[in-house]
């Protein structure tokens, strides 16, 4: 099995390269990786978005770190399924445009309300979460409230705004708004039907992961 990465070198390429790595090693399967910079060779395959996966020659992530789980799923299902083209044989009518850079200021950036409450603090690890898979940055609030230029600036550049509200209230999306940054994805943790309790802070990850398949379902 030949499993590539696609990418320019960038964070979340390193984070796929690592876990395509674990999840070969924990799955016990003859697998070499590959990494491709190559920016013809990007062009070439019809990556439009980087990082990208691609499995004997089938792309099966772009512009993203899927899950361990996910990747795991990737290697598993790629020996049950017809032999696809080889990555050195691109489609010959392709015709990709420059790929993108998944953890680019100019991608996904993800907002979180962060309050004292315990939607509040899903809202913050769900972010963290969204980042840590690489579908998005992590990025300041508190920044954009304080009428930071730069901080406004990156937000207006992004391809994708995600808000991410504990309540009600929504105290992220109106911090956007008043900053005029219009969110892509608006998301009201209780909304979800999650109860709102205040002063407590350890949201169980059975919480955190419902909403980050929410958001994973809208990207």
């Amino acid at each position: 099995m030949l499993i590539e990465i696609f990418g320019i070198g960038c964070v979340n390429c390193e984070r796929l390269m690592k876990y395509v790595q674990q999840a070969v090693d924990e799955l016990g399967v003859d697998a070499q990786i590959a990494k491709v910079e190559d920016f013809e060779m990007l062009i070439r395959k019809g990556i439009t978005a980087t990082p990208g996966l691609v499995i004997d020659g089938e792309i099966r992530s772009l512009g993203r770190v899927p899950s361990m789980e996910e990747i795991k799923e990737m290697i598993q299902g790629a020996g049950k399924e017809e032999s696809p083209k080889p990555t050195s044989d691109p489609a010959p009518d392709a015709k990709a445009a420059n790929p993108t850079c998944g953890c680019s200021n100019t991608g996904t950036m993800v907002y979180s309300c962060s309050g004292a409450s315990s939607v509040g603090q899903i809202a913050n690890e769900v972010a963290k979460s969204l980042s840590s898979q690489g579908l998005g940055k992590f990025a300041c609030l508190a920044g954009v409230g304080s009428h930071g230029e730069d901080f406004i600036t990156s937000a207006k550049k992004a391809n994708r705004i995600v808000c991410l509200d504990g309540c009600a209230v929504k105290c992220a999306h109106k911090t956007l708004i008043s900053a005029g940054i219009e969110p892509t994805i608006q998301v009201v943790i209780t909304d979800l039907g999650i109860k709102k309790v205040h002063d407590r802070f350890n949201p169980t990850p059975e919480e955190v992961e419902e909403v980050v398949r929410l958001v994973q379902s809208q990207l």
